[in-house]
């Protein structure tokens, strides 16, 4: 009978012990969850300007044709393009420029081996071009602009020297998109065509750097 008491008041000790520590890690419990602090996030809007699919380009541009064995000279053009996806489009190029006397006319100093007509270059030019890279260019916290590295290439015909060369033409070009309807290209080009004004024929590379503003229709 005493060993049932003594383990009575045992148990009666033990609760007595635990359910204070109980309640106060309860209570602290309840104290570190009022104690959190929810975050705030504001999220700001950003007017992102996007060239619709499906949408024609119309283009001017100006810059400079270093022609190989010619000086380098300003070269205008505009440009016709269409918009097939976000990634693919093709262009219509066509670029006037002048070439200037040859390092052989300048050093030797004897008679100019072309006449001031055919010095003129003209070259069309049909391209499909693929964006690479799309981006974004941020001017303020709530201004961003998109952007695109692309890359493009196709044929054509240059007129120069008195006679129309084929040509093969390879760009890499930088593209903002300041607005729906208006975007700024810089662009390096290479004219590639065969030149035979030295008397035998080989195949000439033609840089081209350009600057062109585009409108969207």
């Amino acid at each position: 009978m005493e060993i049932r008491f003594r383990s009575f008041f045992l148990a009666i000790s033990f609760l007595i012990a635990v359910t204070p520590v109980t309640e106060v890690a309860a209570q602290s419990d309840e104290e570190e969850q009022s104690n959190l602090i929810e975050p705030q996030i504001e999220r700001i809007e950003f007017d992102e300007s996007q060239i619709d699919s499906d949408d024609f380009e119309i283009a001017a541009y100006a810059g400079y044709l270093a022609i190989e064995d010619f000086d380098t000279n300003f070269v205008t053009g505009m440009k016709l393009g269409y918009h097939i996806s976000e990634d693919f489009f093709v262009q219509a190029s066509y670029g006037n420029s002048d070439s200037g006397e040859t390092s052989f006319e300048i050093l030797s100093g004897g008679a100019p081996l072309l006449s001031d007509d055919e010095r003129e270059i003209e070259y069309y030019l049909v391209t499909l071009g693929f964006n690479l890279f799309p981006g974004e260019a941020f001017l303020t916290d709530s201004t961003t602009f998109n952007t695109v590295f692309y890359f493009s290439g196709g044929v054509g015909t240059t007129r120069f020297a008195g006679d129309d060369r084929f040509t093969i033409a390879y760009a890499v070009g930088h593209r903002t998109l300041f607005a729906d309807g208006f975007s700024l290209d810089i662009e390096m080009r290479d004219l590639i065509f065969d030149l035979d004004i030295f008397g035998t024929e080989e195949s000439t590379n033609n840089l081209e750097f350009t600057v062109s503003l585009n409108f969207y229709l």
